[in-house]
């Protein structure tokens, strides 16, 4: 383990003992059967909290509370996570303003400012279809792996590995891996190379 990364490893720990508190208060919720009101209520506080302190704060609150979560993520200020089955890989970064749902964002996976990723399209429909405003169907999405997802844009439905998708898209069917993705409905472009130059150096690697 280089330095940098030891350093960086330091001060999530310390982040961790910071907002262990939190991290109780939510895991006693979710023992309890309880909902989520208290899992939302900190992560609304911590996403106010500004600077990389800040992102160091989220990103130890969410290590500690989601499915899974891995230290090495960004989450940008003003960011919040609403359901804590959501998961989020290594290396995987977001801006600002996000709000995730039901989500699997995989690693490296780069995600804008603003970006809406809900629990699918189906949360305020019962089972039958119709318009339900007590108990709606949430369905999970997922961000393959080295996506890059551009300011703005709508998740509704899955994007595959390694694709882009444009600023303001609004993704409502599955899109394929290694695809520029834009429109509103979304729809896949073109094809990218998997060698592309724009990738993650972590996820070529792989």
């Amino acid at each position: 383990m280089n330095l940098l990364k030891s350093a960086k490893l330091s001060i999530f720990t310390l982040t961790l003992i910071i907002v262990s508190p939190a991290l109780v208060a939510a895991w006693l919720e979710r023992r309890l059967g309880r909902g989520e009101q208290v899992f939302s209520f900190f992560a609304q506080c911590l996403a106010l909290a500004p600077g990389l302190p800040g992102a160091y704060l989220r990103g130890a609150y969410y290590f500690g509370t989601l499915a899974s979560c891995s230290w090495e993520t960004h989450i940008g200020f003003g960011s919040i996570i609403v359901r804590r089955a959501a998961t989020i890989g290594r290396r995987a970064s977001m801006g600002a303003y996000c709000v995730v749902g039901h989500a699997d964002i995989g690693e490296a996976a780069m995600i804008g400012s603003r970006v809406s990723i809900p629990s699918g399209k189906r949360q305020h429909l019962d089972e039958s279809g119709a318009l339900s405003g007590e108990k709606g169907q949430y369905d999970r999405v997922a961000v393959g792996a080295g996506c890059w997802i551009g300011e703005g844009a709508i998740l509704l439905a899955d994007v595959g590995e390694r694709s882009i998708v444009s600023a303001g898209a609004v993704v409502t069917q599955p899109m394929p891996a290694a695809s520029l993705v834009a429109g509103n409905p979304a729809r896949a472009i073109r094809s990218l190379e998997p060698s592309s130059a724009a990738l993650p150096a972590s996820v070529k690697e792989r």
